[in-house]
């Protein structure tokens, strides 16, 4: 089996930011980890768990590079 390529350019692009999936994809883990709600999390405001949205900005790129999810759409 061949090595899939990886998409670095559309990758690079994703960014909390500009991308919603990011913070949805931190808001859920959060959520499902903690049985907290939407609101429980908005209300964490600037203390929300950075790390989480750093780590689901590196899944999304990670998926956006091999094809899984389409890149950001420009601005």
């Amino acid at each position: 089996m061949s090595e899939p390529p990886l998409d670095r350019g559309a990758a690079e692009r994703v960014h909390y930011a500009t991308d919603p999936r990011i913070r949805l994809l931190a808001e859920a883990r959060w959520r499902w980890e903690t049985g907290g709600s939407r609101m429980d999390w908005l209300m964490l405001g600037k203390d929300n768990p950075e790390a989480l949205i750093a780590e689901a900005r590196e899944w999304v790129r990670a998926a956006v590079a091999i094809g899984i999810l389409e890149p950001p759409k420009p601005r």
